[in-house]
């Protein structure tokens, strides 16, 4: 699981745009976004660069926080 801070995540409509940007690429990808404190925790098979790449492609530039196996 990787766990990001994302600032530009403000409301829900981002949080599904950034679980459809991630989820269009891998369909079995677990997203949880909580834009309140704009953090995002991802399980994925795709690597943390991967993931930041897709979520700056996105318009939704992301720091990495945690990665945990």
């Amino acid at each position: 699981m990787y766990q990001f801070t994302v600032q530009d995540m403000t409301c829900q409509g981002c949080a599904a745009a950034i679980t459809r940007a991630i989820t269009g690429v891998e369909k079995q990808a677990i997203v949880k976004a909580f834009p309140a404190i704009r953090k995002l925790e991802v399980t994925s098979t795709l690597s943390a660069e991967q993931l930041l790449s897709l979520l700056n492609d996105a318009g939704y530039p992301a720091q990495l926080v945690a990665a945990q196996s």
